[in-house]
């Protein structure tokens, strides 16, 4: 099983032109299938995955293909061309989310389902299909921090395109950016004096969305004034150890159940630990987000 290289070898960079990927998945969503792609898509499903879904399998090849034919221009470039590397770490983090989510329980390991996908591409003259090198399991904290960036950028350019405020109504511009709160409170709790790639990648986000809320854009009867405030990590924090607080308790033997100390910090520091858990771990699914799959989102009520 081939795992991906640290994220600073660049994993993180194709969220740089995030708005070209968001479209290319539209796309072909709602593009026809090549006859030759859906055949040979078929054909590797029902041989490799027959008692695995079959049917999501060929969807996944199918899917990955048509986005493969839609990124063209920039995976036909040469291997050390950055917007090469920009779009074949993207195609790496579709097809390890949609396994993750769409066959989580078949166990399907992403560099055997791209090697058995390839074989059949290649039989495909209208695609000239090329090896992608980078094709690698993705670790599961590292494509959940992806899956937030993604959730984040998709809520974002559901209410501008970049020029123009695009969502229908101001209800549904607001519920885009309450979204983005949510999914922003996930990320920025990870990134207390953080200087990763996510947590760089969280910043960027920030100064977008800030500069967009400062941008007094206006359509529909909504202002981009009216976006929700991001959180800052302190106010994340504050909400997850609260609810933390509820929910966790200590168990003595006299029989008494003791909230946690806060004051304590070796107990903060487990306390941290805990709610970091927590968020990737709650018992309720985060139905919104379409990148993570099988990840529990924190619901204030």
């Amino acid at each position: 099983m081939t795992r991906c290289e640290s994220p600073k070898e660049g994993m993180f960079k194709f969220f740089e032109n995030i708005d070209r990927y968001i479209n290319a998945v539209k796309s072909p969503e709602n593009a026809s299938t090549q006859q030759e792609v859906s055949r040979e898509c078929t054909l590797m499903s029902n041989y490799f995955y027959r008692n695995k879904n079959p049917g999501v399998a060929k969807s996944i090849c199918e899917q990955f293909l048509k986005l493969y034919i839609s990124l063209n221009e920039y995976v036909s470039k040469i291997k050390t061309d950055p917007t090469y590397l920009s779009a074949v770490h993207f195609l790496n983090y579709w097809l390890n989310a949609e396994l993750k989510k769409k066959l989580f329980k078949e166990n399907i390991d992403v560099n055997d389902f791209y090697d058995n996908l390839e074989t059949y591409a290649q039989s495909i003259d209208a695609i000239s299909f090329l090896n992608i090198k980078e094709i690698c399991v993705i670790k599961n904290d590292e494509l959940d921090n992806m899956n937030i960036l993604y959730n984040l950028y998709s809520n974002y350019y559901n209410v501008f395109n970049g020029s123009n405020i695009v969502c229908a109504t101001k209800e549904s511009c607001l519920e885009y950016s309450k979204q983005c709160f949510q999914e922003y409170k996930k990320g920025i709790i990870k990134c207390e004096n953080n200087d990763s790639d996510f947590c760089k990648a969280i910043k960027e986000f920030e100064n977008k969305y800030d500069s967009l809320k400062r941008g007094n854009k206006t359509n529909n009867g909504f202002n981009s004034k009216e976006l929700m405030p991001l959180p800052s990590y302190e106010q994340a924090f504050e909400e997850y150890q609260s609810e933390l607080n509820r929910r966790i308790t200590i168990f003595t033997p006299f029989g008494k159940w003791l909230p946690i100390n806060k004051k304590n910090q070796e107990k903060r520091h487990a306390m941290k630990e805990k709610m970091y858990n927590f968020i990737d771990n709650s018992n309720e699914y985060s139905t919104y987000n379409e990148y993570t799959p099988y990840r529990f989102g924190y619901n204030s009520t």
